[in-house]
């Protein structure tokens, strides 16, 4: 006979011809016993004593949404919203992305059987194992600099808590021994794992350089070389695979610290093994790695649709080739104009690096960033972004000069000659390079069939007195909506007070903050938010009234319009309980204004 002690069993042997003695194996504590017997009920005891033993306690916890948002009350910010809902949406925050691929499972599912001796502290974790499903994970630089940022140590914190802290380690010398082997057991208390398993993981990683640079405090200046040494500061990463094996643990005794050990050591060789994937992922090389996956699940549905249809009928057949074709050709196409499209906004990048100039590489940044609704969206951005590098490049020849001055004299002066110098041949390149780019993945967009990636939600609004308050959905709507109209003109003087949507679907909006009211307009062409018309309060003549038609607005003298004639008064066409909405809104912004004025 041969068994291994590390497990519950019983077996049967004959020590003579005709003698049958039972071997029983089972947990005794810290101790595995090993017991001989001829008695079969006392062997079959031993055995299920455990095995038939009843739960005395069962919990099923299923959780259909959850989320959590991530708040640095210091900056009035909201690094992120992570939601986990059902499969098919997408969770996102403002700077994260995470969605999950399959349907209708659950994102995550844990199973959890322990058993605790009756004459034993030891807990003996009969079945452990958790269900990751295949995942999405967007993150940019923007997000991982504020994270670290959060969670920083501040250094003049610790220095005002080092006699606190020298204080504690002086007592701690004070301890009896018996005191600190109590503690000490206490916290290397091992546990006995019959099974132990997490699942395979797989993770589509995509990177993006949105949000500025790593330097802000020490830790974000590490991160900033890790990520240069594996050159992902000169360009973005997407779509790239990491696949993580099983984690299992069988039969084996671990303390909380072995298994973290443990735990870290098998994922951090796995990721190591995997770090060829994100160099093939890099934009620079036009990510071959996902070019050629995209090719290989295009070649797969060609074979694999026609046969699950051809199962089904001669119609299904048909409508299965259809399908497979399409995603053969979405793949191929789409693939190969999304890969020169990551090659060319590389060099874009590297282009507007060479302007010297900061601010223009942000808002290049923030406007590639900002995914347009449609294909035609995209190809119009690309012709402005050419027209406007075109512009200037030109006038940049005068006005960094300008600026430069203003902002450091002479010094500045001669900077800004500088940077208008280069711009003048970098800024019209980089501007076609963009528009080449965007052409590009805007035929990539047509023949991709995926679904596109959506928020959960807008970002958190905050108060002045910046106060972390329950989220409000429409205040985050009109919120964000108020940032994005005139590139955000208003976001910084004003403090939202509501929104209405004038017409049903939902393009233009009447805005109304502490000093002004605005109609809004969504462009069809470029996606962007831009005012129509905007007032003040103090240039209003009394409250808005009530018409027929919505709502008539009275100015005080005429206002005057770059094309066309004055004007005295705005009529906002829209349906009447909008408007009275409208007006009951204005007239408390107005009633506050002559309370805070002393009027």
């Amino acid at each position: 006979m041969k068994h291994a002690l590390d497990r519950d069993h019983i077996e049967e042997f004959f020590a003579q011809s005709d003698v049958k003695v039972y071997f029983v194996s089972f947990l005794d504590g810290l101790q595995r016993v090993a017991m001989f017997t001829q008695d079969l009920w006392l062997a079959n005891l031993a055995q299920e004593a455990g095995e038939l033993e009843q739960a005395d306690q069962e919990l099923n916890l299923k959780i259909h949404d959850m989320g959590f948002s991530l708040v640095n009350n210091e900056l009035c910010l909201e690094l992120a919203y992570m939601g986990i809902t059902r499969s098919g949406d997408c969770n996102e925050a403002s700077v994260l992305w995470l969605k999950t691929i399959t349907f209708p499972k659950p994102f995550i599912e844990v199973s959890l059987m322990n058993k605790i001796h009756e004459h034993s502290n030891l807990v003996q974790i009969k079945y452990f194992k958790v269900l990751i499903q295949e995942m999405n994970l967007k993150v940019d630089q923007g997000f991982l600099s504020q994270l670290l940022a959060m969670f920083a140590s501040d250094i003049l914190a610790l220095r005002d808590q080092e006699p606190t802290l020298f204080q504690t380690d002086v007592d701690s010398t004070k301890l009896s021994l018996k005191e600190v082997a109590g503690v000490s057991i206490q916290a290397q208390r091992v546990s006995f794992y019959d099974y132990f398993h997490i699942s395979p993981i797989k993770i589509h990683v995509s990177f993006s350089l949105q949000g500025g640079s790593m330097k802000d405090t020490p830790q974000a200046h590490i991160m900033g070389v890790f990520l240069q040494s594996v050159g992902v500061v000169l360009t973005d990463v997407q779509d790239v695979v990491f696949k993580l094996g099983y984690f299992e643990r069988n039969y084996t005794f671990y303390n909380n610290t072995q298994l973290t050990n443990e735990f870290v050591r098998h994922y951090s060789g796995q990721a190591v093994k995997q770090m060829y994937v994100l160099v093939l992922g890099l934009d620079v090389l036009g990510n071959p790695f996902g070019l050629l996956r995209g090719l290989s699940e295009g070649i797969e549905d060609l074979f694999y649709e026609p046969y699950q249809g051809a199962i089904q009928g001669p119609g299904e057949f048909a409508e299965g080739l259809a399908l497979g074709v399409r995603s053969l050709f979405g793949h191929a196409v789409g693939g190969a104009a999304g890969a020169v499209s990551r090659i060319t906004g590389t060099l874009g990048k590297g282009l507007a690096a060479l302007t010297l100039d900061d601010d223009y590489q942000k808002k290049r940044r923030e406007q590639l960033n900002k995914r347009p609704a449609t294909a035609s969206e995209g190809f119009a951005r690309g012709g402005k972004g050419l027209v406007m590098g075109v512009f200037d490049g030109v006038t940049g020849i005068v006005r960094k000069p300008v600026e430069g001055a203003k902002q450091e004299g002479v010094t500045g002066f001669f900077k800004g000659v500088g940077k208008g110098l280069v711009g003048v041949v970098t800024r019209p390149t980089s501007g076609v390079v963009d528009f080449a780019s965007s052409t590009l993945e805007g035929v990539r967009r047509i023949t991709d069939f995926t679904d596109e990636i959506h928020r959960l939600r807008p970002a958190r609004r905050f108060n002045k007195d910046g106060i972390v308050r329950p989220y409000i959905l429409e205040e985050a709507e009109g919120f964000n909506l108020l940032r994005e109209t005139d590139k955000g003109q208003y976001v910084d003087t004003d403090e939202y007070v509501a929104h209405f949507k004038v017409k049903e679907d939902g393009k233009t909006v009447f805005i109304i903050t502490d000093k002004r009211i605005l109609l809004a307009k969504r462009g069809e062409l470029f996606g962007t938010w831009d005012s129509e018309w905007m007032f003040t309060y103090q240039e209003l003549k009394g409250e808005p009234k009530i018409t027929n038609k919505g709502l008539e607005i009275t100015l005080k003298t005429e206002k005057k319009k770059m094309f066309g004639s004055n004007v005295t008064k705005k009529d906002l066409h829209t349906d009447l309980k909008v408007a009275q909405l409208i007006l009951s809104k204005i007239q408390e912004v107005m009633a506050m204004e002559r309370v805070e004025s002393g009027v």
